[in-house]
C-alpha cells in the first residue's frame, strides 16, 4: 500500500530533507528509502545524499552509470555488470547506488541464463545432428571448431566416419587412428559401425579394425 504523507511529514520534509540522509527519513517516517525518494522528487527537494538535479552534472559517477546503461542495452552483461558494481561501491549518493544495485540484478540474471543456456547446448550433440541430417560440412565444422578433433576422441571419431562416407579415406583413416590412441575402445566401435564400412574394405588400412 502506498504511503499517505501526512501535512506535519511534508513539513518536516521541507525543513530537514537537506540535512538527513534518505536512510535517516526513511527511519523517521517508517518507510522505505525508496518512497522518501519518490517524495523528495515529487516537492523538488533532496536529501543530503540523495541524487538531485544539482548533482547530476557533476558527479562522473553519473556518466559511468549511463556507460553502463548502453553496455547494458547492447546485451554486454559482464561488461555492464563491472560498471555497475563500481558505481555502487564508490557512489554516496543512496538513489544513484540503488539504480546501480537494481542494474547489478538484471545483469547477474542474464549473465545466470546465459551460463545455463551454454551449458545446455552440447557441441557433440549438435555435431551428430547435422551429420544425421545429412549436413556433413555443417558436421565437419563443428568437429574442427576449436581444435575439437585433435584433443577429444568424440569428435575425432565422428570426423573420421564423416571422412569415410565422403570418401575420403586417408583422412578417414587418419582421424580413426588419432580417435583409438585418444581411446582404445573406438577400435571395437569401429569395427562394428556401419559408416566405416568402405573403409574396412581397404587393405591398408585394416589393421585398424583388427581386435583380439
Amino acid at each position: 500500500m502506498a504511503k499517505r504523507w501526512k501535512p506535519n511529514e511534508i513539513t518536516y520534509l521541507k525543513r530537514y530533507a537537506k540535512i538527513r540522509t534518505v536512510a535517516e527519513l526513511a527511519k523517521r517516517f517508517r518507510t522505505k528509502p525508496d518512497v522518501v525518494e519518490e517524495k523528495l522528487r515529487e516537492l523538488g527537494l533532496s536529501a543530503k545524499d540523495s541524487f538531485g538535479p544539482e548533482r547530476l552534472a557533476n558527479d562522473p559517477l553519473v556518466k559511468l552509470l549511463e556507460q553502463g546503461v548502453k553496455l547494458l542495452h547492447r546485451e554486454k552483461w559482464r561488461d555492464a555488470h563491472k560498471v555497475f558494481v563500481r558505481v555502487a561501491k564508490e557512489s554516496d549518493v543512496s538513489s544513484l547506488g540503488q539504480q546501480a544495485r537494481r542494474y547489478i540484478a538484471v545483469c547477474a540474471d542474464k549473465l545466470k541464463r546465459k551460463k545455463r543456456s551454454k551449458k545446455a547446448r552440447d557441441p557433440f550433440l549438435e555435431a551428430v545432428y547435422e551429420r544425421n541430417r545429412g549436413n556433413l560440412d555443417a558436421a565437419l565444422e563443428i568437429c574442427v571448431r576449436g581444435g575439437r578433433r585433435s584433443k577429444d576422441e568424440r569428435f575425432a571419431y565422428l570426423a573420421a566416419a564423416i571422412h569415410t562416407v565422403r570418401e575420403e579415406f586417408d583422412e578417414a583413416a587418419r582421424l580413426l587412428e588419432l580417435a583409438i590412441d585418444l581411446n582404445p575402445s573406438n577400435r571395437v566401435h569401429a569395427h562394428h559401425d556401419a559408416d566405416f564400412a568402405a573403409l574396412r574394405s581397404h587393405p591398408e588400412h585394416s589393421a585398424l579394425f583388427k581386435i583380439s
